[in-house]
């Protein structure tokens, strides 16, 4: 018997403590919030705590990652997770992704990104901001946006810096 579950995806703003609350999922027809213990994904409901089956989670989690993270980067929304999270893009290809999921607090990064109203413009930001930390070891992410920020005051102005003067 195959298992049907639906994911939504939603990541709080800013991450908090405790187990990771990821949105919601629907499991053969229980409704609840999706929970991870540890890497495991829960549904919890009125029942507690139930663990969903890696094969019917899978499924649905590439499905919602289609949609979610398809929005900001398109077909390649794997690549851009590979990117973003310095992981072996056969790691965050989608069939690895259905057979063995991806890590919860990448998951929950990659939903917060693609839910922001900027998702497009940020994602391309972080990516960016990724590939060259990735290639210059050397610098750190301070840095890096120190620089970029001189750079930009250099290039636009102090408007660069303050919304209200474009």
């Amino acid at each position: 018997m195959t298992l049907l579950v639906r994911l939504e995806l939603v990541a709080p703003r800013i991450p908090e403590p405790g187990d990771l609350r990821l949105g919601r999922v629907w499991l053969d027809g229980r409704e609840g919030e999706l929970v991870y213990v540890g890497r495991e994904p829960h549904l919890e409901g009125p029942a507690g705590r139930v663990p969903i089956p890696r094969d019917a989670y899978g499924i649905a989690l590439v499905e919602a990652l289609d949609t979610l993270a398809g929005r900001v980067w398109g077909d390649d929304w794997s690549s851009a997770v590979a990117d973003l999270t310095g992981m072996n893009r056969r790691s965050t290809a989608r069939d690895r992704v259905r057979k063995q999921g991806l890590a919860p607090n990448a998951l929950a990064a990659v939903v917060r990104i693609a839910q922001r109203p900027d998702a497009r413009e940020f994602a391309a930001l972080v990516r960016a901001a990724a590939r060259y930390l990735d290639a210059n070891r050397a610098v750190g992410a301070a840095a890096l946006f120190t620089d970029a920020t001189g750079a930009l005051v250099e290039l636009r102005g102090l408007a660069a810096l303050d919304p209200a003067h474009r």
